[in-house]
């Protein structure tokens, strides 16, 4: 890439990140204390489609390390096996609040979950069980689309060196 190129790449995932914050803000009044408080946080833009038996999604994103005052970009991949059907996009907005998943996210990271996921346009529900006490809550602005599944998921958060200083 160009360096206007990535200039303009960053320029876009930092402005997906404060729209898809104020969306997230609108719905729910006491989002700005958590956000505030929270050590660290990252907002990815995601693309999920899932068939019979097996899922797959990924996106791009932002992380926001409030202590250091640095930005990092990232990639994210994700992988389904389990029951439902469906497409949908979405922002999520992972705040971090313990020291170790600051250096998880650094280094790059892998979630292994269970859950269950539906939506419907903008509506949408999800509950999941993490492997352990993940150190992070996630806060989902819904973009479109319709699923509905039940599965196990792999999560893998990637930096992206080539548009992180």
């Amino acid at each position: 890439m160009t360096v206007k190129e990535k200039d303009n790449k960053r320029a876009a995932l930092n402005l997906m990140a404060e729209t898809a914050i104020e969306g997230l803000l609108a719905t729910d009044a006491g989002l700005q204390d958590k956000i505030d408080s929270s050590l660290a946080y990252a907002v990815a833009n995601m693309k999920v489609t899932k068939v019979p038996i097996v899922g797959a999604g990924g996106g791009e994103g932002v992380y926001v390390n409030k202590q250091a005052n640095k930005r990092a970009y990232f990639t994210v991949s994700r992988f389904d096996i389990g029951g439902g059907w469906g497409a949908r996009s979405y922002k999520v907005l992972m705040l971090i609040n313990n020291e170790e998943m600051i250096e998880r996210m650094a280094g790059g990271t892998w979630e292994f979950q269970s859950g269950v996921e539906a939506s419907v346009g903008t509506a949408a529900a999800e509950g999941s069980v993490r492997a352990s006490d993940a150190g992070f809550t996630l806060h989902l602005l819904s973009d479109g689309g319709a699923s509905a599944t039940a599965t196990a998921r792999v999560i893998r958060i990637k930096v992206n060196s080539e548009l992180t200083e």
